[in-house]
């Protein structure tokens, strides 16, 4: 993404000090403060990690952000380069060879002690009835389609080479794992909540990159975070419209950073709240946070009293470990990344749990905001 305007302005209210909430952005070191317990690195330590919950925030705060008018603007992703599959390949033999083997558990059976979802390939079609806690939305936000991007085989395609796991250790005790993809040469976009921990008031740490994770499998290598970006309002007054947060990466031990392998995706900015998106994550719900789970729907606004402004609300079955999952539109024919996912608030400002999330609405004064300074997006 190129997001050269006001980017010397950014720059210098990025790093000014202060207090959070007088900066636009909070950019903050990641690498582990002290050892770390988590091992990332291997097949089994992964798959021990268990999916972040989604953040609570308070849903009834409707102004926490206005909701940007700019012109609807688009920056176009970029496929991986040329032979990038083979020197993986190469690389990583041992992985690919997990590729092939049959997977430790099925893709669609929901995890003992995570909230119960529908099961994937059919359509979920919420009530109509005048009882029905969902006949209150606009749009389609309880009617979705789910399935499994690489459940039966693995799938190391674009766009979904771009989308993977975030595994990473937690400020107030233990380690976690969210979604997240590629939207830069060295760039990912997440959830916030994923980045800093409230209960703690602290940033977390660790942060290691898992592209077109399967099942303990990183067919291309991990990478490590070295730099966060949240928006400064998200430190004091958090909420679903400034919930994301951008990592940079550093490159392989070949000097390769992630895009070479995974390409990235495009990034869409200030586009209707209405719109067909796909949601991609990693959700504990659906085969214990192992595969690549997608739901297609199309997007709604949260009704008057609630959180709605740059406020996306989604029919969805995936819970934890969704998180900063890419919400795209033009899935696979361009592949715009508008949203990440940020959770669940309430009956009345989201939907049924398990059936729909939500999600900041990418604009020009939230993404835009974090990526508005050289060497970022």
């Amino acid at each position: 993404m190129n997001h050269s305007r006001l980017a010397m302005l950014g720059l210098a209210l990025t790093l000014a000090a202060g207090p959070a909430l007088a900066q636009r952005v909070v950019e903050f070191d990641v690498t582990p403060r002290t050892f770390s317990h988590s091992d990332f690195s291997t097949v089994e330590g992964r798959r021990a990690v268990q999916p972040l919950p989604f953040a609570t925030y308070d849903s009834s705060s409707p102004n926490r952000m206005r909701s940007d008018t700019g012109a609807p603007s688009v920056s176009p992703g970029r496929p991986p380069e040329a032979g990038s599959a083979q020197r993986a390949q190469a690389l990583y033999p041992d992985q690919w060879a997990l590729l092939a083997a049959p997977p430790t558990r099925e893709g669609a059976r929901p995890s003992a002690g995570d909230p119960a979802a529908p099961e994937g390939g059919v359509d979920f079609l919420a009530g109509s009835s005048a009882g029905s806690s969902r006949s209150n939305f606009a749009g389609t936000t309880g009617v979705f389609t789910q399935y499994c991007e690489n459940c039966d085989a693995a799938n190391v395609n674009y766009p979904q080479i771009a989308i993977g796991a975030l595994f990473f250790d937690i400020a107030s005790g233990g380690s976690a794992s969210c979604s997240a993809s590629v939207i830069g040469s060295n760039t990912i976009v997440t959830a916030a909540h994923c980045c800093y921990d409230h209960d703690a008031e602290a940033n977390n740490t660790n942060f290691t990159f898992v592209p077109a994770y399967r099942d303990g499998a990183a067919p291309v290598g991990s990478f490590a975070g070295i730099r966060a970006r949240v928006l400064g309002a998200y430190r004091n007054n958090p909420g679903r419209a400034n919930d994301l947060c951008v990592i940079r990466l550093a490159p392989d031990a070949g000097g390769n950073q992630v895009s070479f392998y995974t390409g990235w995706l495009g990034t869409a900015e200030n586009f209707d709240y209405y719109q067909n998106m796909h949601a991609v994550g990693y959700p504990g719900n659906l085969g214990g946070g192992q595969f690549q789970q997608v739901c297609t729907a199309t997007g709604s606004r949260p009704p008057q009293g609630c959180e709605r402004n740059n406020v996306l609300n989604m029919g969805c079955s995936m819970t934890y470990g969704s998180s900063g999952g890419p919400w795209i539109l033009y899935y696979r024919n361009g592949s715009y990344v508008n949203s990440v996912v940020s959770g669940y608030d309430n009956v009345s400002c989201t939907g049924d749990f398990g059936t729909v999330f939500n999600g900041p609405r990418f604009a020009s004064n939230n993404l835009g905001t974090l990526c508005d300074s050289p060497g970022w997006c």
